[in-house]
């Protein structure tokens, strides 16, 4: 029963992370991977800490969706970096994405508390 709870676990959060990874794209503006993990970080006070092997294959996703446009920078000092940032369409997902998942969450609260009664 553990590995069936994993497994419902880990799809119910790969929905999230992705909305979550939307957001900070909103939030940060032109960033890259690692900083999108740091804010995710820090918006869920530490309880939320993505890996980039979850965080990268979703920045690739959108882009390939046209979600996210990206480029590479050159820096002085330091590693050339991949920045993303979100397109119209980008925007316009997250926006009902955000809807979707509130009622989705209300209807959800509305089931499930239903069991207490």
């Amino acid at each position: 029963m553990e590995k069936l709870r994993e497994k419902i676990n880990r799809e119910m959060r790969s929905g999230l992370y992705t909305l979550f990874i939307l957001q900070s794209l909103k939030d940060l503006g032109d960033t890259y991977g690692y900083e999108i993990v740091k804010h995710i970080e820090r918006k869920s006070d530490g309880c939320i800490k993505l890996k980039d092997a979850t965080v990268y294959p979703v920045l690739r996703y959108l882009h390939k969706k046209k979600i996210l446009e990206a480029y590479w920078t050159e820096p002085e000092k330091g590693v050339p970096r991949k920045y993303y940032h979100l397109t119209p369409q980008g925007y316009r997902l997250l926006q009902y994405l955000k809807k979707d998942y509130f009622k989705l969450k209300k209807l959800s609260e509305m089931i499930l508390e239903g069991e207490k009664k």
